[in-house]
């Protein structure tokens, strides 16, 4: 996580400012296509600074391929000024970083058998569908409920702000097994270590685990409990298995991340603003986040910001947080507090204006 005093010296000095604080957030907050300034050394951290892969990354994140095809059911991509929402009520939409509204094709200069339906993610909100934000039933219930208290409470609806989660966060998305599957299914794996693998998987993550290289085991992943798939690719994602030959998980998990929340830190704000038209729950579409909310797409900022910027009482929690307890851990906190909230005031307005000027002329 970026610290507020390192967002605040950026605010401050511009763009200009020289130093590691500085240039790391230059990296991280560039997105996409920000290779010119990036060190020769390649460290680990340098290749994949969202930690996308467990292991060394073989190339710099952005510049690892992968194919898609645009099934072309997103509506256009919009901005919208923080200005223009001065007073309203926002709330995180915290959520993987996959792409949506198109086909998962070719990894890394491998054609897939299947193409993986992409689903999002924060593009999700720009479906045709009038579906804006989905998840697993109680999560998006308990989402759903806290946002309907805002309403009863204050007479107002939130807007729904998408906010990052961590890099390997879309690890129990049905894209990801797919993916994962589409490689395995495509990779020389010997008998000996296909046994290893699903010696490790049935002694921690599942018993009845049919074996890696079974007829089967695409579909029975996909019915596995979220939590249970998404510890598949954290054992694959070890070098005593990429040694075996498994695929490289770092560079899958590439294959299903949006573009330009390749790079940047977790909370990392803005990239979709939607409205609700109610705070009931409908069944969704979505073939791994089976609840929805509905509502209209409003755009995205012109810029991603750190979250910081824009949650700051949650974060200011936080902080206490680590200073009377010593512990603090934002990543769940946000995760199992679907009440957060935060009104758009001239601080912000101010601090996410100052951030974007400073680092203007880049991607989102």
């Amino acid at each position: 996580m970026v610290p507020i005093s390192v967002i605040r010296e950026a605010i401050e000095g511009g763009a200009n400012l020289s130093g590691e604080a500085i240039d790391y957030l230059q990296r991280t907050l560039r997105g996409f296509g920000a290779l010119e300034n990036l060190p020769a050394s390649k460290t680990k951290a340098d290749l994949d600074p969202a930690q996308l892969g467990a292991l060394r990354l073989p190339d710099y994140v952005e510049n690892i391929e992968y194919k898609t095809t645009d099934k072309g059911v997103l509506v256009p991509e919009k901005t919208i000024d923080i200005a223009d929402l001065k007073g309203r009520l926002l709330t995180p939409a915290y959520g993987d970083r996959t792409y949506a509204g198109s086909t998962l094709d070719e990894i890394a200069g491998v054609k897939l058998d299947r193409s993986v339906d992409m689903e999002g993610g924060n593009q999700f909100m720009r479906n045709v569908d009038p579906g804006v934000w989905a998840s697993e039933k109680k999560a998006m219930e308990r989402k759903a409920a806290a946002m309907a208290k805002i309403r009863k409470d204050t007479g107002e609806d939130p807007l729904m702000v998408y906010t990052a989660m961590s890099g390997q966060s879309g690890d129990a998305s049905d894209m990801m097994a797919d993916a994962t599957m589409g490689m395995v299914e495509l990779s020389k794996i010997a008998k000996k270590s296909a046994k290893a693998y699903d010696d490790t998987i049935k002694k921690m993550v599942d018993p009845e685990w049919p074996g890696i290289l079974s007829k089967g085991a695409r579909e029975y992943v996909n019915k596995m409990p979220m939590t249970a798939s998404r510890e598949l690719w954290q054992q694959m994602d070890k070098k005593m298995f990429k040694d075996m030959g498994f695929p490289d998980v770092g560079v899958i998990r590439t294959s299903i991340t949006d573009r330009e929340l390749l790079t940047v830190p977790s909370f990392t704000t803005g990239k979709g603003i939607s409205s609700l038209s109610s705070t009931k729950t409908f069944p969704s579409k979505h073939q791994t986040y089976n609840t929805e909310v509905r509502g209209d797409y409003l755009g995205a900022l012109p810029k991603q910001v750190p979250g910081q910027l824009v949650w700051r009482d949650f974060f200011k929690n936080m902080a206490e947080r680590l200073e009377t307890t010593g512990k603090s851990n934002p990543q769940r906190a946000m995760l199992m507090t679907p009440s957060i909230q935060q009104r758009v005031d001239d601080q912000m307005i101010d601090e996410i204006s100052q951030f974007t000027e400073a680092f203007g002329g880049q991607t989102k």
